[in-house]
């Protein structure tokens, strides 16, 4: 049996346990799927200028960014995750950074910084969240944007809440475990993969926020909301929508 697992849980955690199936297995998802409208949309808000994403991975958006000739970075904590995005960035085009996002971010200044699929969900203690968007307003520029897209808890059908879910892959079986602490918004997970070949664990632990919340707490790093949309493609976000796409600018004096 392979553990891809630590005694604590780290902020390289997730990546280091899922960078070898990433790709294959969220790009099933419908909004994981949807690149060329996510990179359509920042590609358009940037202007051209300079990019981050936070939680870069394998470069599934960055390395497509980079290719319309915008200046790209991406930070990531899994190294095996920047592994991969190396191996596929043949032309060199993103430049990247192992780091936690909540600990420290490039330079810049940027135009647009960017975190997409619940990424931000992946800072599992609230005040990492918190430190995340400090780092966020310091780092972009006068009139920069900082985009993050995310599911709302409330209306998410797939939330995963306590109990077993098993899934069939090509030459697999996956079982979630999943426990949610409604009283803190933290989920614990474990992902099992049953090969032929053994089992693997990958771990895995999100803490989740309604809209509201993290327009709260991004006010109180010096960001306001500007818009907020349901997708990528900036179709109207509603009561009932299960996503959004949320912009924030620095608030000015």
């Amino acid at each position: 049996m392979v553990q891809l697992n630590t005694p604590s849980y780290q902020s390289f955690t997730y990546g280091d346990a899922f960078a070898d199936v990433y790709d294959d297995w969220y790009t099933r998802i419908a909004e994981v799927s949807n690149v060329e409208g996510t990179v359509a949309l920042i590609s358009n808000l940037s202007e051209g200028l300079d990019v981050l994403e936070l939680g870069v991975g394998t470069g599934r958006l960055a390395l497509p960014i980079a290719a319309m000739g915008i200046p790209t970075s991406g930070v990531d904590s899994s190294s095996e995750m920047l592994k991969r995005l190396t191996a596929r960035d043949t032309s060199g085009l993103v430049t990247t950074h192992l780091a936690d996002m909540a600990s420290w971010l490039p330079a810049g200044p940027f135009k647009v910084i960017f975190c997409a699929y619940n990424t931000f969900f992946n800072l599992v203690d609230a005040d990492d969240q918190e430190k995340c968007l400090q780092l966020v307003r310091d780092r972009l520029t006068p009139d920069g944007l900082f985009i993050l897209e995310a599911f709302v808890p409330s209306n998410y059908p797939l939330l995963p809440t306590r109990g077993v879910e098993s899934r069939h892959m090509t030459d697999a079986t996956v079982l979630n475990i999943t426990i949610r602490e409604p009283s803190t918004g933290l989920i614990r997970g474990q992902s099992i993969e049953i090969k032929e070949t053994g089992v693997t664990l990958r771990p895995w632990r999100i803490l989740i926020k309604a809209p509201d919340e993290l327009d709260q707490v991004a006010a109180r790093h010096g960001l306001k909301l500007v818009n907020r949309w349901q997708d990528w493609h900036q179709s109207p976000f509603t009561s009932s929508s299960d996503h959004h796409v949320s912009v924030y600018a620095p608030i000015t004096v």
